[in-house]
């Protein structure tokens, strides 16, 4: 019976086009190039199936079963055996990373607690309210925020430094799908928990005429100790310079391939931006302070993309701060993520990884560009660090 490996060879067939689509787009390419290129992966990802569905099945369901009497030919052969393998390796990755794999070590514990904002269809059509129709289908989890609490330890930590907070935010894309009613509430519940830091790692916003939300969204976050931002692969789409004006008018820091040191209860901290591989340079870290034979300052580096872990390894950060993946966006039970644009595919779709010396966070963002989320909603993350010391 060959019907069991016909369906296990669509199977690795799926997840080699589904991994080219996500490498595609994880890496700089004009964007007429990347909306070819994934059309034709999806294509194929669809087409190639129906040609061997069209080429077999004159064979009659007997032969099929058996391939009896098939003459196939050595490249569909070729693709067969490399589909096979890529279910296998398919399914070893999965069996790891959803039943074996354990959470980092450096992971001291996490709780989260979801809240339902401004679903309210009766509400008054005006820019803070109104919603695309997409966000109410059901199932639909775009305005169903989990506010996140990680506890990491963070090797190096000064002991002073030791419950020092984070809320860690990406991904707010801007397009008015989502009211701005949205993002102030997700604000105003930032500010509740009042912060030692605010990180915002990219892609903040798709339209032009959302810059003016800046103000009364974004504008109004604050921490003890700043609000810093980068920028994402999306906000290249629009006036740049306007978007980081008026991000730095509302009290933002722009961290967009620099540096900075700041102090917190006496402690140095440098704090650092990576807009790679979208706006470079990235910051310049052989002029930030160095290391103390004590182990700091505390290297924090805001990065939109996950796929800069090895340029943090490389640079000596103790964490990183990315987004760009949205989790996956849409997740299926037991499988999890299937796309997200990454060099590395699902790998780093979000949560604590650890690589060290750097401790990586990646949440799953605030919104999306099109405001779809199945059993994967919109991340508002608060990190506290922890001086416990541990092997390196």
């Amino acid at each position: 019976m060959h019907i069991p490996l016909l369906l296990l060879a669509l199977l690795g067939h799926a997840l080699l086009w589904v991994a080219l689509l996500n490498r595609i787009h994880g890496v700089v390419v004009p964007r007429w190039a990347n909306c070819l290129l994934s059309l034709l992966c999806l294509a194929c990802l669809v087409l190639v199936p129906l040609w061997f569905g069209w080429w077999l099945l004159p064979a009659g369901l007997g032969s099929l079963a058996g391939f009896h009497g098939l003459t196939v030919p050595r490249a569909a052969m070729l693709y067969l055996g490399t589909c096979w393998v890529a279910a296998g390796l398919g399914i070893g990755w999965w069996i790891w990373r959803g039943v074996l794999r354990r959470p980092p070590h450096v992971l001291r514990f996490q709780r989260t607690r979801s809240v339902e904002l401004a679903r309210d269809r009766a509400a008054p059509a005006s820019e803070e309210h109104s919603h695309h129709f997409l966000v109410h289908l059901p199932g639909n989890e775009s305005l169903q925020l989990d506010l996140t609490e990680r506890m990491i330890d963070v090797p190096r930590l000064a002991p002073a430094l030791d419950g020092l907070s984070i809320v860690h935010f990406s991904d707010f894309h801007f397009t008015g799908r989502v009211g701005k009613g949205y993002f102030q509430e997700v604000v105003r519940r930032a500010n509740e928990i009042q912060p030692d830091l605010v990180a915002i790692t990219g892609d903040l916003v798709d339209h032009s005429d959302c810059i003016d939300w800046i103000p009364d969204t974004l504008g109004r976050l604050s921490g003890r100790y700043g609000v810093y931002f980068v920028l994402g692969n999306h906000d290249i789409r629009i006036d740049t310079d306007r978007l980081r004006k008026a991000l730095t008018d509302s009290g933002l820091v722009d961290l967009g391939g620099r540096w900075m040191k700041i102090d917190i209860l006496g402690e140095p901290v440098v704090l650092a931006g990576n807009e790679l591989p979208w706006l470079a340079p990235a910051a310049d870290m052989t002029r930030c302070p160095q290391r103390t034979p004590g182990g700091g300052p505390l290297r924090i580096v805001l990065s939109h993309s996950p796929d800069q872990l090895d340029w943090a390894q490389a640079h000596d950060a103790d964490l990183l701060l990315a987004g760009h993946t949205h989790g996956g966006q849409i997740r299926f039970p037991l499988i999890g993520a299937i796309l997200t644009p990454s060099r590395v595919g699902v790998k780093y779709s979000s949560g604590i990884f650890y690589a060290p010396p750097t401790i990586m966070h990646v949440t799953r963002g605030v919104s999306g560009r099109l405001p779809v989320r199945l059993n994967c909603p919109p991340e508002m993350a608060r990190l506290v660090l922890r001086a416990q010391r541990l092997p390196v």
